[in-house]
């Protein structure tokens, strides 16, 4: 009896369970398909909205207040936060598609949409996710009126969220951002620098050398790896002295970031000889291998004096680079003659051993 029993226990909680899941099972497609209908009616009313505010009838003038009642109806309300951060995302999608006037246009009208300063809340988050988000909502919807809450995050102990207040700064301020490099505290990644110099040439792409040449007395790794970088964004070939500087520097990453940026540019023949001249004082190889076809590919035809000092000086991977280079730029009896030379004095040696 006692195991009939036990097994008649066993058989109803199984089904209890299984009842349990079909119930979570028909609540949840419940919920999604009122959720989706919802998402829906925001996206059409926020289509409706945008699209007679950016194409309005003849002699139409826009009723904000309509507006704000509209999206009211659709559920973006205070109480609903899910239904305000997908109005938000919506804004964002568009306003990265539009350009022109209608891109003004749009940046009034979400000015007096209700995101009821969610993005803005954010930032008194604890969690570096929902700040960085914040920081990102607020200068994708260009809400400048918050820039001076942006800039006390310029130097966040978290990454990600110093990275987009720094981005956020040059979104709102432009070339007037770099007077702000003194005073990040923090290294500044390849990766930010990165999304700081693509962000400025998007949105400022006239040069505004007034505050670059501001900021060449800036002496931080990170700032001076930076500017190099918008010079050759820019290719501001009035600048390169100040890339030019760097060739040689003491530390690998400075020389890197030089090397790299000074490629990109078709130097006159006067900086030529300032690059040659810095070559032989860089003490990382692969780095002068890097500069010679950087030579090679800019000038002409190769300078045979600088290319015999490499010969001359250089180790054995420079000597193979250069030997290289004049053989495909047909100089190959000078290679020739200079491997007979070498071939030569290594049998006189053997001789006189």
């Amino acid at each position: 009896m006692m195991t009939a029993g036990f097994l008649f226990f066993v058989i109803q909680l199984l089904l209890l369970i299984l009842v349990a899941l079909w119930g979570t099972l028909a609540a949840s497609l419940y919920y999604r398909k009122r959720r989706t209908a919802k998402l829906r009616e925001i996206e059409r009313t926020f289509a409706e909205v945008t699209s007679q505010h950016l194409y309005p009838l003849p002699n139409e003038v826009p009723d904000l207040i309509r507006v704000q009642r509209a999206f009211r109806d659709a559920g973006v309300v205070r109480s609903q936060p899910k239904n305000v951060q997908y109005l938000i995302d919506l804004m964002i999608r568009t306003q990265r598609s539009i350009l022109g006037e209608n891109y003004l246009k749009l940046e009034t009208l979400f000015k007096q949409i209700p995101p009821f300063r969610a993005s803005v809340r954010k930032l008194e988050s604890k969690k570096w996710y929902v700040k960085a988000r914040g920081i990102r909502e607020i200068y994708e919807m260009d809400q400048k009126q918050h820039l001076r809450e942006l800039i006390r995050e310029r130097n966040n102990r978290n990454i990600y969220v110093r990275r987009e207040a720094q981005i956020a700064i040059v979104v709102f301020l432009g070339w007037d951002s770099l007077r702000f490099l003194p005073y990040l505290k923090r290294e500044m990644t390849l990766w930010q620098q990165i999304k700081v110099v693509e962000k400025l040439h998007d949105l400022y792409p006239e040069p505004r050398l007034k505050y670059l040449r501001k900021a060449y007395k800036v002496k931080k790794p990170y700032a001076q790896e930076l500017i190099m970088r918008i010079i050759r964004k820019f290719n501001l070939e009035t600048e390169v002295d100040y890339i030019l500087q760097f060739l040689d520097h003491e530390n690998f990453d400075r020389r890197e970031a030089a090397i790299y940026c000074i490629s990109s540019f078709q130097l006159k023949e006067e900086k030529l000889i300032e690059v040659k001249r810095k070559f032989f004082k860089i003490p990382n190889t692969e780095q002068q291998v890097h500069l010679l076809k950087f030579l090679q590919n800019v000038s002409g035809s190769p300078d045979l004096q600088f290319f015999r000092r490499v010969l001359k000086e250089g180790n054995d991977v420079l000597k193979l680079s250069t030997a290289e280079i004049l053989w495909n730029s047909g100089h190959k009896k000078e290679v020739q003659e200079f491997y007979y030379r070498q071939y030569t004095d290594q049998s006189l040696e053997v001789i006189a051993e």
